[in-house]
């Protein structure tokens, strides 16, 4: 199976999420960490890495440490009952998980209280599922206010504020 990040650009996403270097980032379906990676280089806060599939969290600490990063948080979970406190993050992302959820409605209510006032959080899905219009309601019921673009042909972003 091909890597479904292979064709994102990671700096594109790094940009849209507005990373000056200071924010404690969370990721959603953290793969290998082909979009981790470069997040945690641009940040000096700690990156959480949540991904199911623990043989991936293994590759992603593997890179890690071959490229010398010592801020990235490894976790076995998806997208259900989140365990941090309100307001823990300043950024987040969704990679190619948020339209593949059981339950969106309660992951994007989880993915807002996670994040704090003036956060930023980032969805990202491929184009031909057409679920862009999905994930940027539910972003929207939870209380963000979001704005859809696309990375590329294939591939939607949804961008989603914390007023």
């Amino acid at each position: 199976m091909a890597n479904k990040t292979t064709d994102v650009s990671a700096a594109e996403v790094v940009e849209l999420l507005e990373i000056d270097g200071g924010e404690k980032v969370i990721v959603f379906g953290a793969g290998n960490g082909d979009l981790v990676i470069p997040i945690a280089h641009k940040t000096k806060d700690r990156v959480t890495a949540l991904e199911e599939d623990e043989s991936l969290l293994e590759k992603l600490a593997l890179r890690a440490e071959e490229e010398t990063l010592s801020n990235i948080d490894r976790m076995p979970s998806g997208l259900g009952r989140l365990n941090f406190p309100d307001a823990s993050f300043q950024r987040g992302l969704a990679a190619f998980v948020l339209d593949n959820t059981d339950n969106p409605e309660l992951a994007a209510k989880e993915i807002y209280r996670v994040t704090i006032e003036k956060g930023i959080f980032l969805a990202l899905g491929y184009s031909k599922d057409q679920s862009a219009d999905l994930v940027a309601d539910k972003l929207q019921e939870a209380g963000f206010k979001v704005t859809k673009g696309q990375l590329h042909e294939e591939v939607y972003y949804v961008k989603a504020y914390k007023a």
